[in-house]
């Protein structure tokens, strides 16, 4: 584990901790914002500027939560009120127990329901009178799952003009997907109210056991897509998991907001997404790709003509009209390509910052 700070390499060892290998990789990426100052100073020099090539781009790769919808602080309304109903109080902050917990249930490696016994198991059960008059109090768990359910659902509403993005980047020729770290419960609630159908591919942690920021995750999404770091944008709020992409060779954006982004995109060199915009770009490409190849084979042509006319003591008037016409044609494959490189340039490559 390594991270660039003014042009200096420093190392995270962990072999000391080598039996506590699960808690530094849950807690890492934590200390690794921490460490990032709080203004943003070290994160140009952590992601600098991006260059990218727009003939390249073929997937846009999103985030759900803080992205797609609104952040809702969903598990928090609801621990207020299994801590007000139950009179207990069950420690979230700092606390190594709920953050594995928590990392468990986004992997898919327990449900929701387990989850929330294992939580009552700690925080509410051993604290019940046992030999007393009262036996202890059973929580009816289905009622905080149906509970849980009913709020994230009330509480999630997908982002019209994110929606119409999506749609855009999809009609202009893009595979869009979606990379989330979310719980089954909250999946369900997704794809019944059609969440995700808006996407080409989805990848959700609890389905693939991966979480962001483990760099296996974005492994494993860009081996599924078939697709080369370099060919996809990823777009997620939190900058932690915007790390490994970019170590990866993936375009970053850092999203804040709806209007940051228009910006950020027309930044990119994607400003009215219109319909097909990807295949425009790629006639763009392929235009001066066929003018840079006829300029070379234009130079080569010259190059020999002009040898056969410098080596040879009597030449031709055959051989010099020859060589004044591959020289007049390599001029003008000259000056088409120079132009076509100016537009490609200008139009199909960007040096940009767009982690602010």
């Amino acid at each position: 584990m390594f991270l660039l700070k003014k042009n200096k390499l420093f190392i995270f060892k962990t072999s000391l901790l080598s039996k506590k290998e699960d808690y530094v990789k849950e807690n890492f990426m934590e200390a690794l914002e921490e460490f990032i100052d709080p203004e943003g100073y070290y994160i140009s020099e952590i992601f600098g500027w991006q260059k990218v090539k727009l003939y390249k781009i073929k997937h846009f790769i999103f985030d759900f939560g803080g992205v797609m919808i609104e952040k809702t602080f969903v598990l928090s309304n609801l621990f207020r009120i299994i801590e007000d109903d139950l009179k207990i109080n069950i420690p979230r902050a700092n606390n190594p127990y709920y953050k594995k917990l928590k990392r468990r249930l986004s992997s898919g490696r327990i449900s929701a329901r387990e989850f929330l016994e294992l939580l009552f198991e700690k925080y509410y059960y051993p604290f019940q009178k046992k030999d007393g008059a009262l036996p202890p109090k059973k929580v009816n768990v289905d009622y905080y799952l149906e509970l849980w359910f009913h709020i994230y659902t009330q509480m999630t509403h997908l982002s019209e003009e994110m929606e119409e993005i999506i749609i855009r980047l999809k009609n202009a020729g893009y595979t869009v997907s979606l990379m989330s770290n979310t719980f089954d419960l909250h999946a369900k609630s997704n794809e019944l109210k059609g969440f995700y159908d808006l996407f080409d591919h989805v990848f959700l942690s609890n389905e693939i056991g991966l979480i962001k920021p483990d760099i296996d995750k974005y492994k494993y999404v860009l081996k599924k897509l078939d697709a080369k770091p370099k060919n996809c944008v990823f777009i997620d709020d939190k900058l932690r998991n915007l790390i490994p992409a970019r170590q990866l060779g993936m375009v970053v954006i850092k999203f804040e907001s709806i209007d940051k982004f228009k910006k950020q995109l027309s930044e990119l060199g994607i400003k009215e997404i219109s319909k097909n915009l990807r295949q425009q770009i790629k006639e763009k490409y392929k235009k001066y790709k066929d003018t840079k190849k006829e300029y070379k084979r234009a130079k080569k042509e010259y190059k020999k003509a002009k040898r056969e006319y410098l080596n040879r003591k009597r030449t031709s008037i055959k051989k010099k009209l020859e060589y004044q016409r591959k020289r007049a044609e390599y001029e003008k494959m000259k000056l088409k390509y120079i132009k076509q490189k100016e537009i490609k340039k200008r139009e199909l490559e960007r040096k940009v910052k767009l982690i602010d």
